[in-house]
């Protein structure tokens, strides 16, 4: 189950409660559904039932419970996986770019639960703690088991982990360090898309430049929240996108434009094991491909722009 609390503003009053929640409901739920939820009371507002028809004023309190989506049999699939660490509680992995962390209605195939369930054979089950867009490379947790999953997700709601990013942008941010405060929310018109936008949920992220070069910046970003596409939104919006990024950026030029993911990984992550309580630190090698960016613009530019 999905729940949805949304306090109404001026934004938002007047609309129709079905279109309104089109919104903030999760990927792929159709309006009909909404309509369908509000009949079997699924949705309130101000804790009262509600209609379809109902239009929103400034200050209501609107609450929806979405159902899981009916999933298909997930299949065990023989792909590689780099493996940094693994006990009988959880494992640790070096995620390759193009891997979906978790399958869909859609997609139940060519995931990092398709590879973990044939890694573990039958034994027991990957549930996902945390997750890395499709084509974001680096470290990356699973637990094997409900409560190792409710214990970790608690370290990362408490925010007692912490979660550091290699990320290649596009120019040279202005100062070399700093901090992004900036609310994420889906976009209104295009589901896949996030922006900031004044409605959003807080997001934080802060970023150290680690080297420049003329036209390229390569930053070390920690995130203090766990936003969807939170980095790649933040980076676009101080305007210094993530190279290759096909969502929030631009066509990368020469040398490279043969890049085709966006050059953000997961490089550390540090948390507690979550029943001996000892401190652990992850370290996720560099990329292939983002290698190969680094060492192509520093022979194209030169090291003497280096900061």
């Amino acid at each position: 189950m999905e729940k949805v609390e949304l306090k109404v503003t001026t934004r938002e009053a007047g609309r129709r409660i079905d279109v309104a929640l089109m919104e903030f409901a999760p990927k792929h739920t159709s309006r009909t559904v909404i309509q369908n939820l509000i009949k079997m009371g699924k949705v309130t507002v101000n804790s009262l039932p509600t209609k379809p028809s109902y239009k929103l004023k400034d200050g209501d309190f609107v609450e929806a419970v979405f159902p899981p989506p009916e999933m298909p049999i997930i299949p065990a699939e023989n792909i590689p996986l780099n493996v940094i660490y693994e006990d009988e509680h959880m494992i640790v992995v070096n995620k390759q770019a193009g891997l979906v962390t978790h399958p869909t209605v859609k997609k139940t195939t060519g995931t990092l639960v398709n590879a973990l369930l044939w890694r573990f054979k039958g034994e027991t089950q990957p549930f996902i703690v945390h997750r890395l867009d499709k084509d974001t490379s680096g470290v990356i947790l699973v637990a094997k088991d409900p409560e190792t999953q409710r214990l970790l997700s608690a370290q990362f709601k408490a925010r007692r982990t912490k979660k550091t990013y290699l990320a290649l942008v596009e120019g040279i941010p202005k100062d070399e360090s700093g901090e992004i405060n900036a609310p994420i929310a889906r976009n209104p018109q295009v589901r896949t898309r996030m922006d900031v936008l004044s409605w959003g949920r807080n997001a934080l992220s802060k970023y150290e430049t680690l080297k420049t070069f003329k036209n390229w910046s390569l930053l070390k970003v920690r995130i203090m929240t766990g936003r969807t596409h939170q980095i790649r939104v933040h980076m676009k919006h101080i305007g210094h996108p993530v190279v290759g990024d096909q969502i929030y950026g631009v066509k990368p030029s020469y040398p490279l434009n043969w890049v085709k993911r966006q050059l953000l990984h997961a490089m550390v992550l540090e948390i507690y094991h979550p029943f001996t309580n000892e401190a652990m630190r992850f370290v996720a090698p560099l990329a292939g491909d983002f290698k190969m960016a680094l060492k192509e613009i520093a022979s194209f530019e030169g090291e003497e722009n280096v900061r």
